[in-house]
C-alpha cells in the first residue's frame, strides 16, 4: 500500500468513527427532556460560588444578574472569592454591595489559581446546593430557580447547564461562538444517552454532600485547566452517570463574553485541550480521539492536495460530509440557545475548524500558555 493510499483509507476510517459519534450525539439531544418548570419559591438553600480575577469590566453584569434573581433572597448565599486581582475588581464589588445593599460574602483567596480559589469558596458554602459561575457571566432571573426545580425533582449529584457567548460583534466572534455552541451541544447531547463527559464551570451545580464526598480526590491538581470536567468525571465515578444530568431549560442559560481576538480564542482552546491528558472517562477519551483524528486527517488531505490535485477534491468532499453530520445537532441546539442566525457561517467555518483543532491539541499537550497574566496557572 502506498503512502497516499494509506492516508486516504485512514481518512475514510476516521470519518466512519466521526459518523458514529455524530449519530450518537444528535440522537442524544432528541432524547433529552426539557425541564419547563422553574421555581420562584422554595426552601432549599443555595450557595453561589464564584472565583474571580481581573473582572473589573465585567463583574457588574454578574452582580446585577444576582440581584434580579426571583429565587428567595433568604435562601440564597453568594460567595465571591477574589484570586489576587490586580485591577479594581474588588472595588467594583464593594461599590455594588454599598449601593445596592446586596448581601454578599467577598473573600480574598489565600491560594493562587482558579481551582484553589473555588475550593476555598466551597468550604464556606452553607447551602444544600452549590452553583458555580464565572465573573464575566450574566443569566436570566429564573436561573437559580431552574436549578432548584430540577434538583428537587431528580436529586442528581451534579447538574450542568447551557453556556453561550453573547455580543458576537465581529465575524471572528461569530466563528468562536459557533465553535463554542458545538462544544456545549456535544456535552449536553451525550447526557441524553446517559454518557455525560463535559460541562462548563460557568454553569454547574452539585449538592454540597456530593462535593464533600469527593473533595480532595478529584485528581485535577496536576492540570492547569479542567476544574469543571474533572469534577464531572469524579462525580460519574462516585455516583454513576445517571446522577450527572444536563438541565435543558432556557431559564438556566448562562451568557459569557466571547473572546475578542484570535490569539485570546486560541489560547483559551489550548488551555482547554491541555486537560485531555488527564481524562480517564472512556467516552470522553473516545470523543476526543474521534474528533482529533478526523480533523487531523482533513488537514493531512489538504496538504496532500498541494502535490496531488485529486486530493483537493477528496478534502472538499469530506468537508461537505462533516458539514452534513454537524448541521442537525447544531441546528437544534442553536434554536434552543436562540443562536440560529450563526448557522449561515457554519459551512465556511468547516474549512477553518480542522486547523485550529489540530494546532490547539498539539500545543495543549506540549507548550505553556498565558491566562489572565499568568503562565500555566488557571
Amino acid at each position: 500500500m502506498t503512502l497516499i493510499s494509506l492516508i486516504y483509507w485512514t481518512l475514510v476510517v476516521s470519518s466512519g468513527f466521526y459518523l458514529m459519534l455524530m449519530l450518537v450525539l444528535t440522537s442524544g439531544w432528541y432524547k433529552l427532556k426539557g425541564a419547563t418548570k422553574t421555581s420562584i419559591s422554595d426552601n432549599i438553600k443555595v450557595s453561589i460560588v464564584v472565583a474571580v480575577r481581573n473582572e473589573e469590566k465585567n463583574i457588574a453584569k454578574l452582580l446585577e444578574s444576582f440581584e434580579k434573581q426571583n429565587y428567595p433572597k433568604e435562601n440564597t448565599e453568594i460567595i465571591i472569592v477574589d484570586d489576587h486581582s490586580t485591577d479594581n475588581t474588588v472595588g467594583e464589588i464593594e461599590k455594588f454591595i454599598f449601593e445596592k445593599k446586596i448581601e454578599l460574602n467577598l473573600v480574598h483567596a489565600t491560594g493562587h489559581g482558579k481551582k484553589k480559589t473555588l475550593s476555598e469558596g466551597f468550604l464556606l458554602a452553607n447551602g444544600e446546593l452549590i452553583i458555580t459561575t464565572d465573573g464575566d457571566c450574566e443569566m436570566p432571573a429564573g436561573w437559580i430557580g431552574s436549578f432548584v426545580s430540577f434538583y428537587r425533582k431528580n436529586r442528581p449529584a451534579l447538574i450542568f447547564g447551557p453556556v453561550v457567548y453573547r455580543e458576537e460583534k465581529t465575524l471572528l466572534q461569530k466563528l468562536f461562538s459557533l465553535d463554542f455552541l458545538s462544544l456545549v451541544a456535544s456535552g449536553a447531547a451525550s447526557s441524553g444517552h446517559g454518557m455525560p463527559f463535559m460541562g462548563n464551570g460557568a454553569n454547574l451545580a452539585f449538592s454540597t454532600e456530593a462535593y464533600n464526598s469527593i473533595a480532595g480526590k478529584i485528581g485535577s491538581e496536576n492540570y492547569v485547566s479542567g476544574d469543571d470536567v474533572f469534577i464531572i468525571h469524579k462525580m460519574i465515578e462516585k455516583f454513576g452517570a445517571k446522577k450527572v444530568l444536563f438541565l435543558k431549560n432556557a431559564d438556566s442559560m448562562v451568557y459569557t463574553q466571547a473572546p475578542k481576538t484570535a490569539n485570546e480564542f486560541i489560547n483559551q482552546r489550548i488551555r482547554w485541550a491541555s486537560k485531555a491528558k488527564g481524562y480517564k472517562n472512556k467516552w470522553a477519551i473516545f470523543v476526543s480521539l474521534a474528533v482529533f483524528f478526523f480533523n487531523l486527517m482533513l488537514v493531512t488531505s489538504l496538504l496532500c492536495g498541494i502535490f496531488i490535485n485529486w486530493f483537493l477534491a477528496v478534502y472538499v468532499l469530506f468537508i461537505v460530509f462533516k458539514f452534513l453530520l454537524d448541521i442537525p445537532l447544531l441546528y437544534e441546539f442553536s434554536g434552543f440557545a436562540n443562536k440560529r442566525k450563526l448557522l449561515r457561517w457554519l459551512f465556511p467555518f468547516e474549512f477553518i475548524y480542522p486547523f485550529y483543532i489540530v494546532f490547539a491539541a498539539f500545543y495543549g499537550f506540549f507548550a505553556k500558555f498565558t491566562w489572565k497574566d499568568r503562565k500555566n496557572l488557571a
